[in-house]
């Protein structure tokens, strides 16, 4: 039974790599569209010095590949699936490492889930033309906002 959901999840896995390679290959990132305005401000046409200008577009142009997003997600994917079985394995893995496969779990989900919230809001922000600054004070709310939730849960003893 344990091998049937195994290796569906492997199958399932190639194919979802598959489509992305797929998707990504196809050219739909080059199409553009000339009616959106563009953020202004906070430019680095004014530097003087070209090492933070250089690395800094390198990093965008990393933080734009679609190959690169795919690598990490699938890297991610992994350590979440290893943390998950160091979790549930059976007792070939030591006790120590099960009891704190758990707690490593709950706070990289949170952590993935916080660092969504923030960088979808600060990224929707940016899109509708708000400076950095006001997309920063937008996240920063949602943050907020998602703190003030988790005390109301803990206070009111969902938690």
């Amino acid at each position: 039974m344990a091998q049937t959901g195994l290796f569906l999840g492997f199958v399932l896995g190639v194919v979802l790599l598959a489509l992305t390679v797929f998707l990504t290959g196809r050219g739909w990132r080059h199409y553009s569209v000339t009616s959106v305005p563009m953020p202004t401000g906070g430019g680095s046409s004014g530097r003087a010095g070209g090492s933070d200008t250089e690395s800094g577009a390198a990093a965008g142009r990393w933080a734009d590949d679609p190959t690169v997003l795919s690598l990490v997600f699938l890297l991610a994917a992994l350590g979440f699936g290893a943390v998950a079985v160091l979790f549930v394995g059976g007792s070939a893995i030591p006790e120590g490492v099960s009891n704190a496969a758990g707690p490593v779990l709950v706070a990289g989900t949170l952590t993935v889930v916080v660092a969504y919230l923030f960088y979808g809001t600060y990224h929707a922000a940016r899109g509708r033309g708000l400076t950095r600054s006001q997309a920063t004070l937008l996240g920063s709310w949602v943050l907020g906002l998602l703190s003030v939730v988790g005390i109301v849960l803990r206070l009111v003893g969902f938690l």
